[in-house]
């Protein structure tokens, strides 16, 4: 896992195609350049002066650049989080990562300590059937005593299976319900209209580093672990 994700910017992006009910109409154009002239025409006319002389060049300028950089940047207000870094350095999710591979390693120690069993008996009774030193009643008992622990060593690592994806199941939905919580609780704060999940293969392609809030929440997170 990385602490650290940054996307570099594409010398040929992709451009996906745009559904056709979604492109913008040459109305739209139009409208969007009217505004951009009323606006002009409102500094000319109503922009206070200075000195008796209008300063109408230097305002319309800035309000240009302010209405480009809004276009720009769009209607919403949108900020991410880069999953891997949160996954890799939230105390909780660490904590329980380290829980979960003991688990594991418990469970799977439990089920080899029990297949030597298994094996070892399986070879006893083989050469007890080449020594010729069990009779024929007692060998087919045993057979089948050794059928029957093949089949409940089979059965466990079953149930250690389908234990440790509940565990992991919980695990997850733990995490989740932790960030969402806090995450509703920090944006009524910050105030965004979306906050998206950033990880490398994901559905975001590219995003631009102003917009990362992953350390800001990775912050407030271990404070709450830590305050436990």
């Amino acid at each position: 896992m990385t602490t650290e994700t940054n996307t570099p910017e594409s010398t040929n992006p992709i451009r996906p195609e745009i559904p056709a009910g979604s492109r913008i109409s040459n109305g739209t154009i139009i409208n969007v350049v009217l505004f951009i002239g009323l606006i002009i025409l409102y500094v000319i006319n109503f922009l206070p002066s200075k000195n008796g002389e209008m300063v109408a060049g230097t305002a319309i300028e800035q309000e240009m650049d302010d209405i480009t950089t809004r276009l720009e940047e769009g209607a919403f207000n949108i900020a991410f989080v880069d999953s891997d870094t949160l996954m890799a350095h939230y105390k909780l999710a660490n904590k329980m990562r380290e829980d979960f591979e003991q688990e594991q390693r418990r469970l799977e120690n439990d089920l080899q300590r029990r297949q030597r069993s298994f094996q070892s008996e399986v070879e006893t009774f083989q050469r007890q059937i080449q020594a010729g030193s069990i009779s024929m009643d007692n060998a087919q008992i045993k057979e089948q005593e050794l059928m029957q622990m093949q089949q409940e060593l089979m059965q466990l690592n079953e149930t250690y299976s389908s234990r440790l994806m509940t565990k992991e199941l919980e695990m997850n939905i733990e995490l989740y319900q932790k960030i969402t919580d806090l995450l509703t609780r920090f944006n009524n704060e910050m105030g965004y209209d979306y906050i998206l999940g950033f990880s490398p293969g994901g559905g975001i392609l590219y995003a631009k580093e102003k917009h990362d809030i992953t350390q800001k929440v990775l912050e407030k997170l271990n404070e709450e672990f830590d305050a436990r």
